[in-house]
């Protein structure tokens, strides 16, 4: 049989379709396997896990197929309760693939302690400067008698006096007693000619 009578042959053409469907066959295996293998167009939407617990946000994300990781704290802060998710990533409401780890940061039991600065003999203006840089509030402000006015004379929280080094909580407020400036020096009053020539005319008169 010459090359083309085998060319048009039956065989040979059943052989190109064989082949044609297998290929197809092959084809479209291949992408639904692919599409199964990276789930395409099934995302997951993330939840918001603002002021739960770790237990309950593991809980939570599990049941859809995702996965929770514990990075660090954050400072203290009332905008949810302690200990309870303060901050996640991705973000609530992003879509991922299943299996996505979400990260997030757990709020502090409670405000961290700072050392107290400085702030005897400080002006009232340069206190309350370094209270706020620091992370501390305004309380009372007290006046006692003192030669200067609105220096720090000491400083007080619930009841005790505090000083330079002592340990605090971040965002407590402090008392600050200030002088009054009332001690201050006050220059004697100087007589005049006629009040000190009243003074001195009765003994004048009984000289005579």
């Amino acid at each position: 049989m010459s090359l083309i009578s085998y060319f048009k042959s039956k065989s040979f053409i059943f052989s190109i379709v064989t082949a044609l469907i297998i290929l197809v066959l092959l084809i479209f295996g291949t992408l639904k396997f692919l599409n199964v293998y990276t789930r395409h167009g099934e995302e997951i939407e993330i939840p918001n896990l603002a002021k739960m617990s770790t237990e309950e946000a593991e809980i939570r994300l599990d049941d859809i197929g995702l996965e929770i990781v514990v990075i660090d704290t954050v400072d203290f802060t009332t905008k949810v309760p302690p200990l309870t998710i303060a901050w996640q990533e991705p973000t609530a409401g992003a879509f991922v693939k299943e299996g996505r780890k979400v990260y997030v940061k757990i709020n502090a039991k409670n405000y961290a302690s700072i050392r107290l600065p400085k702030l005897e003999n400080r002006s009232l203006r340069h206190a309350l400067a370094t209270l706020e840089m620091v992370g501390l509030q305004q309380g009372e402000l007290i006046y006692e008698p003192d030669f200067a006015k609105d220096v720090i004379l000491r400083i007080e929280q619930d009841g005790r006096i505090l000083r330079e080094g002592d340990k605090v909580l971040k965002n407590s407020k402090i008392n600050l007693v200030l002088g009054d400036g009332s001690l201050g020096y006050t220059p004697q009053k100087q007589d005049t000619i006629s009040e000190i020539i009243e003074a001195v005319a009765p003994t004048i008169d009984s000289i005579f």
